[in-house]
């Protein structure tokens, strides 16, 4: 067998990581069997080489210098196709030695395990990314600032690029449905120029609002403070029910039960926070007119400001109903100066 049919053969044998690359593509091992080998150009005999075990291409070919730490002065020749952005493959030791052996080189495999690991250089355009850019598209098209929420009906959007391919993405032929808010539209990228990529999607638009929920998980009977705030975004089509959607009605509030890190709160996972608590000594207030009178009392049971509370006056143990004014201070209704002593 000569050297560039031990090459052709080689080539052959390449082990794929990934479906992208397919060696045993007889016009590429042509291709690539076609290059002068050191037998006929009486170059690139090299001792004392150190193989790499992991290398990144930046080109479409695989070049006889990438797999070695040393220079080579054929180190341009093309070997094997690379892979796909994104994807990779790998030269096992049987291809390696035949790859050796065809260019003369002073290397052999030290085991059968031994193999080249080849990456390709990339970037990507994300999903988040394109998420973002039909979003945009979509309010351009409706008119409307309403911040919404794209889900797809499948697919992936992330799309893996070759560096020399810009990382933008264009929108076009943009369909909308306003009445069942779908969808459709075909991505391209680049955006601009020459389209070396692109992928026909659909799905439906949900309108978002932030709601204040807990930053952590509390126990009942814990008081709702601003700093136990977060906020978070969510579809207002799952704001089921009373769901708190301002933080001024959770802040000063009590939790009836634990609730969770991100919970959705609603208007009976809280309590008004007691302003005054049950058997604490008050002062008792009656206002009517230029009067203004005042008595010791005792609460007899927890209320909230504004709330309606049982108190008892203490001197002459009646007792009566007042509204809370603030945290030692229940308002008697005049009906009520008649008992206060």
């Amino acid at each position: 067998m000569t050297y560039r049919q031990g090459l052709r053969t080689s080539i052959m044998g390449v082990v794929l990581a990934t479906s992208a690359i397919t060696m045993a593509d007889a016009a590429r091992a042509d291709m690539l069997a076609s290059v002068p080998y050191a037998e006929e150009t009486g170059e690139g005999v090299a001792e004392g080489l150190r193989l790499r075990s992991n290398i990144m291409v930046d080109d479409d070919v695989v070049r006889l210098g990438d797999l070695f730490m040393e220079t080579l002065s054929i180190g341009d020749t093309p070997i094997a196709q690379a892979p796909g952005p994104g994807q990779t493959l790998s030269f096992d030791a049987r291809f390696l030695s035949q790859l050796a052996r065809a260019y003369r080189l002073d290397w052999q495999p030290d085991s059968k395990f031994e193999r080249v690991l080849v990456g390709r250089i990339s970037h990507k355009v994300t999903a988040t990314r394109v998420l973002d850019s039909l979003a945009v598209a979509i309010r351009d098209r409706t008119g409307s600032d309403a911040r919404i929420e794209l889900v797809l009906d499948g697919g992936d959007v992330e799309f893996i690029l070759p560096t020399d391919i810009e990382s933008s993405v264009g929108i076009q032929n943009l369909q909308f449905d306003p009445n069942r808010q779908r969808f459709a539209a075909t991505l391209v990228v680049p955006a601009n120029g020459p389209t070396a990529q692109q992928r026909h999607i659909s799905g439906s638009i949900f309108e978002t609002i932030d709601i204040p929920v807990l930053n952590h998980a509390v126990g009942a009977g814990t008081t709702v403070q601003e700093a136990d705030l977060q906020w978070i975004s969510v579809r207002t089509d799952r704001l089921i029910g009373n769901v708190i959607t301002d933080a001024r009605q959770l802040v000063g509030m009590t939790t009836k039960r634990p609730l969770r890190t991100s919970q959705m709160l609603r208007g009976s996972d809280l309590v008004m926070t007691p302003a005054i608590r049950k058997n604490s000594l008050v002062t008792l207030a009656l206002q009517s007119g230029q009067m203004n009178l005042t008595v010791t009392g005792k609460a007899l049971e927890d209320a909230a400001i504004g709330q309606s509370i049982r108190v008892v006056n203490v001197n002459s143990k009646k007792e009566l109903t007042g509204i809370v004014r603030d945290s030692s201070t229940i308002v008697v209704p005049v009906a009520g100066q008649l008992t206060l002593n």
